[in-house]
This record gives C-alpha cells, sequence and structure tokens, in this order.
C-alpha cells in the first residue's frame, strides 16, 4: 500500500471512530482532508464529492461561515470546467 493508500485508510477509520464515538464535529473536517488528497491524486470526481459532503456538514452543524467557504469553493470548481 503506498502513502495515499495509508492515508485514506486513516481517514476512512477515522470517519468511523467519529461515528462510534459521537464526535460529529470533526466529520466535515475529515471530509475535507479527503477532498485535498484527491485533489492531489488528480480525481476531480472524488474532490468535488467530498467537498459536498463537508458543505452539508458544515451547513447541519450551523457552521455557517466554512459552509459558504464550501459553497465559494464548489461555485469556483463548477465555473472552471463550465
Amino acid at each position: 500500500m503506498g502513502a495515499k493508500g495509508a492515508i485514506e485508510t486513516a481517514l476512512a477509520r477515522a470517519l468511523e471512530l467519529v461515528g462510534e464515538t459521537g464526535g460529529k464535529i470533526l466529520q466535515p473536517s475529515i471530509r475535507l482532508e479527503l477532498a485535498e488528497l484527491a485533489r492531489l491524486a488528480g480525481d476531480e470526481a472524488a474532490r468535488e464529492h467530498e467537498l459536498r459532503a463537508a458543505h452539508r456538514l458544515f451547513t447541519e452543524m450551523g457552521a455557517t461561515a466554512r459552509a459558504g467557504q464550501m459553497a465559494k469553493e464548489l461555485e469556483r470548481r463548477s465555473g472552471s470546467t463550465s
């Protein structure tokens, strides 16, 4: 397993632990790390998926400033691909 695989495994485990322990506040940050990993790997579909997940989670928890940042990032993405 390469570095990318090890990081993906660690982040997946982190999401599992958050689910098991009720630490939902950490989920969007983990999703942002997954988005960055996808960006570095050149996987734009996975990056967008993780950014959307982070946006949804930030919105659900009432973190409007962070949700707004994610919305702007998603807008930039959709503007650059059209």
